[in-house]
């Protein structure tokens, strides 16, 4: 059967405050991941019991290590060049390179994700009550929530800002590289609800982003903190900015870029808040179905169907906006978008089980067909060389010599003897073709004639005429069982159109 490819649509003006309460109780229930950090952490439409064990694979052939994995064991990466970090359900490990484990930390989550900051790693149990902050040295801090943790996010300099889910409302929570906790605030206004947390990377503050439920339509809001008490003396609650009101849009995720702006990207747009000010915008005619901010310089988006009223680009087309908002390159797949995640030298683009390595000037650079389910596309210490992760294993390939696999073949399959072309009328049931079997026979794993394979102990086991007896006793001393042929073209498959 088919998998079905979901349907989109879009939201009217009087659905925007339906979809604001239900967008905030998934936050409640940790269901929704607004990711500010991650470079695969998606947001549609805006919004490992492991063993580890080296092998070698085959080098030349572009296939560099495998990683057995647990299937249902949730694993996800964090990559540092050739060091990476497994994290399953139980724990994490961190690898210098494959096989050359440097250390482990256990634990027990329900909903591990993993994000990534600079030199730092978090593992959160979203809709648990866990958070673990490590570097390459091992873990540093570890917090752990009364209430659900429903979003969260790193700093360059190990600083977590998380949000905290209560009966009685949210809290938003700051801590520095140590795990102090640097700041706490309690949100409680009715119908006011936090989605989205940063903190910037000279440590002096952090931002939130809120809906707003009260009116007649949404209203996406952004508020601005500082973490040191120093900063705040002359401050309530230490808010000393709030950003331009943006009525009738949702405001889902916020992330501070590497020249202290804060980008944030609603239904309607993508804008830069420095402090009060909003330095820049970038107006959207599409929905927005992946956004990445991984890349402190640059925001990268994907696009899908055009916005009511709106002319919008074509379907499938990715945007690179950079720091100062202005799209500096842009790539169209022609293609619904199912993956994206972004770094250092360029993108990884999925479309169904294709992939597509990407440069940030939109330029190609290569391409992997997948020929099981894939849950990540890592590029490692060089843009070609890439972890591939699976449900079951995970590969280490070089995309400059990988030329992909031969799909497995059914048992059942490779017992049946595949049609073969003749200029010849085929014979008739219970006859023996002989000239081909003959001329065909001579050749090991060939296919012959007719529709049964041809062996020594069938031909003496067949019933025939005098004349075909002789003829089969020729046959035996020239023909080799033959199988049906073995598909030995590279494994490329064509993308799906």
């Amino acid at each position: 059967m088919e998998e079905q490819t979901p349907k989109k649509f879009h939201f009217t003006k009087q659905m925007k405050i339906g979809l604001a309460v239900v967008l905030v109780l998934c936050i409640g229930c940790g269901l929704v991941y607004l990711d500010t950090a991650y470079g695969s952490g998606k947001i549609r439409s805006l919004f490992v019991k492991s063993s580890v064990t080296q092998n070698t694979g085959n080098a030349s052939a572009g296939v560099l290590a495998e990683i057995p994995l647990d299937a249902g064991s949730s694993a996800s990466f964090a990559v540092f060049d050739e060091a990476f970090l497994l994290c399953t359900k139980d724990g994490a490990k961190y690898y210098n390179s494959v096989g050359d484990q440097k250390w482990n930390d256990t634990f027990n989550m329900t909903t591990p994700t993993v994000i990534q900051e600079g030199s730092f790693m978090a593992v959160g149990d979203l809709g648990g009550k866990n958070v673990r902050v490590y570097d390459e040295s091992g873990l540093l801090y570890n917090v752990q929530l009364e209430g659900n943790l429903s979003q969260f996010a790193l700093n360059q300099n190990g600083y977590l800002s998380l949000l905290e889910k209560k009966d009685s409302g949210y809290e938003v929570k700051i801590y520095n590289s140590k795990g102090t906790l640097l700041k706490g605030r309690v949100e409680e206004t009715a119908g006011v609800y936090p989605i989205s947390t940063d903190v910037s990377d000279d440590n002096k503050s952090f931002a939130v982003s809120y809906v707003d439920t009260t009116d007649v339509y949404p209203i996406g809001r952004v508020l601005f903190f500082y973490v040191n008490p120093e900063d705040s003396e002359n401050y309530t609650d230490s808010l000393y900015a709030s950003a331009a009101d943006k009525a009738d849009e949702i405001i889902g995720t916020i992330s501070y870029r590497s020249n202290g702006v804060l980008a944030a990207v609603s239904d309607k747009g993508v804008y830069g808040f420095k402090d009060s000010e909003e330095v820049w915008s970038y107006y959207l005619t599409n929905v927005v179905d992946y956004v990445s901010f991984q890349q402190k310089d640059r925001v990268v988006l994907t696009l899908g169907d055009a916005l009511p009223g709106e002319e919008g680009k074509e379907e499938g087309t990715v945007c690179w906006l950079s720091s100062n908002g202005a799209e500096e390159a842009s790539y169209v797949s022609g293609k619904d978008i199912t993956y994206l995640s972004v770094w250092k030298d360029g993108i990884v683009l999925g479309t169904d089980h294709t992939y597509i390595g990407i440069r940030h000037t939109g330029r190609e650079a290569w391409t992997y067909q997948a020929t099981q389910d894939v849950t990540d596309v890592i590029p490692m210490e060089s843009f070609s060389r890439v972890l591939v992760v699976g449900q079951d294993i995970a590969r280490i390939l070089d995309m400059d010599k990988y030329k992909g696999e031969a799909p497995d073949v059914p048992e059942d399959l490779v017992e049946t003897t595949p049609e073969v072309q003749t200029d010849e009328p085929l014979p008739a049931e219970g006859e023996t073709n002989t000239d081909a079997t003959q001329e065909d026979g001579s050749q090991e794993g060939t296919e012959t004639s007719g529709t049964e394979e041809t062996n020594a102990s069938d031909t003496q086991e067949t019933e025939t005429t005098e004349t075909e007896t002789a003829t089969d006793t020729e046959t035996r001393e020239n023909t080799e069982t033959t199988q049906p042929a073995e598909n030995t073209e590279s494994g490329d498959v064509p993308a799906e159109s």
